[in-house]
């Protein structure tokens, strides 16, 4: 979906430059974070399962974080409230997102012998927090997503859209007491 509006950008008067001079906070935070994810469940996945889980849960610290200090542009408050609700699913499950077993044989997903960041998980805590939705597996990119996932792709897409249809894609910079000037 974000994908997709990226490529509607232009279409829709949009400037996709707009994009490039937002001034991120702590980009490395966002990096290490993601290359953590990344590292767990695509590059190797069969690091051992307790391991895998920390790495996992630890990931989310570094997203926060970057998210948090970026929250100033739009739509972000919104993903982080997304990720928050994603990373409370994992944590409060030792690692691993809940996911609702009929989800996952709807998108076609089998069980894995190694870790997944997203597994039934027997009796799992905040499991409407997991990943109870899927796009089917007859559709281009079929998977499971929670309500976390929705509201970072909702967070996602606002900033795009916000960004790069208006003129100043910067925040407006705040006010100090102790410089502003008031007088002639």
């Amino acid at each position: 979906i974000v994908l997709i509006a990226l490529v509607a950008v232009p279409a829709t008067g949009g400037s996709l430059r707009r994009l490039g001079q937002i001034r991120l906070e702590s980009p490395w935070l966002i990096f290490t974070g993601l290359g953590v994810q990344v590292l767990v469940t695509i590059m190797a996945p069969s690091l051992p399962t307790g391991l895998a889980k920390i790495l996992h849960i630890a990931s989310y610290f570094f997203i926060l974080a970057f998210l948090v200090a970026n929250r100033r542009y739009p739509g972000l408050k919104i993903l982080t409230f997304g990720a928050l609700l994603n990373f409370v699913a994992i944590a409060a499950n030792g690692g691993t997102m809940p996911a609702r077993a009929a989800a996952l044989r709807t998108a076609g997903i089998g069980d894995s012998v190694r870790f997944a960041n997203s597994a039934v998980v027997a009796d799992a805590r905040v499991p409407f927090l997991g990943d109870v939705f899927a796009v089917p597996a007859r559709f281009p990119l079929a998977n499971v997503f929670s309500v976390g996932d929705a509201l970072i792709v909702v967070g996602a897409l606002m900033l795009i859209i916000i960004v790069t249809t208006t003129a100043e894609s910067q925040p407006a910079p705040s006010v100090d007491a102790t410089t502003a000037h008031t007088g002639p």
